[in-house]
Order: C-alpha cells, then structure tokens, then sequence
C-alpha cells in the first residue's frame, strides 16, 4: 500500500511555545557548578558563564543526535493510520494533540483510506527521563571543560611548593586535579542518535468522517 509523504513538519518547543531565544538546559548550572567546587548562590555573572557552558555544549549534542533534546510539536499532514495506530515521522510519541481529516490530500482519492493532518508532540525528555541519564552526564561532563570555566577551583592546577616570601611558585605537573573527570565519548549517546524510523502511536483509530481522540470531547 502506497503511503503518501508526510509535509514538513512544524516545529515548535513544547514547553516554551513563543520564546524563540530561550534555549531550555537539561542541566542546570548549580549541578554543574558544584562539580567545580564553586559557590552557590551563584552570581549573575558566573551564571551566565555556566549556562553559556551547558548552551554549548547541547549545541554540539544536539547536532549529533539530530534530535531535539525536549519534546517538540509536530503538524503533519497527508498522515495515514493503519491498525497500530497513525503513521508518524517523529518518535517517541508523547500524545496527539488532534487530527483534522484531509480534504484534499491527494491527487488521487484511495476509497477507505483517508488522511488527516494531525498535531502531536513527540521526542526525547533528555531532562527528567531516567533512561535519558548519560545525556545529562555528557553535558554537564562537557560544560564543566569549557574554557569560560578555567577558573572553577578544581580546574586550577594545585601548588605543590612555595617560597616564603610567596616570590616563587611551583605547581603540580598535572594540568587538571584527577577528581574533574573527562567528558564521556560522543559515542555513549548513540543510542538516542536518529536513524531515520518512523514512530507508531497505538491505538488512535480513524473513524471519517471524524476522530475521537481519548480524553478529548
């Protein structure tokens, strides 16, 4: 059965709808901070280096998973439904919004098998989920190196001797204190890295000429 390609997709963030500039951390910069050894409450200015620090470092997540790290909502048109439910393009499927049938899907009609456009947020919660754990270490791994942080305490290199007078001063040959731990391999994450399969939402059966959705009038 021939299944007509699904549109573009319309991307908005879930949880942050409007807010274009906003970029939702799934880490937050006291946990990062207290892997350095700074104080908390953090101060504007040192906040701002950490969050900086987390931006960055999700950015370079996010381009290799391909994947938003939050749920995003998705509109889709031209989408079919088979027994398992509606074919969609994003996974996972957290809940269908709704579903408009078609009314002019295709330049062929194909009886008894109509489409919908239908709205539903799908993805990841790389914040709160537990199996979505080596995410969040990565980030906080990553944001924790990050140059804007150099001058975190367990980044600075300990002084192994000192003159009396404090006129010389000799370090530790080590450049970072063991305890600051090297973020994990890109590769601990591809197991949420997109290849391309297509998500099942079960069970949302059409019923044209309308839909019921479940716990929705």
């Amino acid at each position: 059965m021939a299944t007509q390609a699904p549109s573009p997709p319309t991307v908005l963030l879930a949880a942050k709808l409007g807010e274009e500039d906003t970029v939702e951390l799934i880490v937050t910069a006291e946990e990062v901070a207290r892997r350095l050894g700074l104080p908390v409450p953090l101060t504007d200015e040192v906040r701002q280096r950490i969050e900086t620090a987390v931006e960055d470092a999700q950015d370079t997540l996010v381009a290799h998973l391909g994947r938003p790290l939050l749920p995003v909502q998705y509109t889709e048109s031209g989408v079919r439904a088979d027994t398992g439910g509606w074919i969609l393009s994003h996974a996972p499927v957290v809940a269908v919004i709704s579903a408009v049938p078609d009314t002019n899907s295709s330049p062929i009609p194909s009886p008894g098998l109509p489409t919908y456009t239908v709205t539903y947020i799908a993805g990841i919660d790389a914040r709160t989920d537990p199996e979505t754990a080596p995410l969040r270490l990565w980030v906080r791994a990553t944001a924790c190196h990050h140059p804007l942080l150099a001058d975190a305490p367990v980044r600075q290199r300990r002084i192994a001797s000192a003159s009396v007078e404090g006129q010389s001063v000799t370090y530790d040959t080590a450049a970072e204190p063991p305890v600051l731990l090297a973020p994990p391999d890109l590769a601990t994450t591809d197991r949420w890295r997109l290849r391309g399969r297509r998500a099942y939402q079960d069970p949302v059966r059409p019923n044209p000429p309308g839909l019921t959705i479940p716990g929705r009038p």
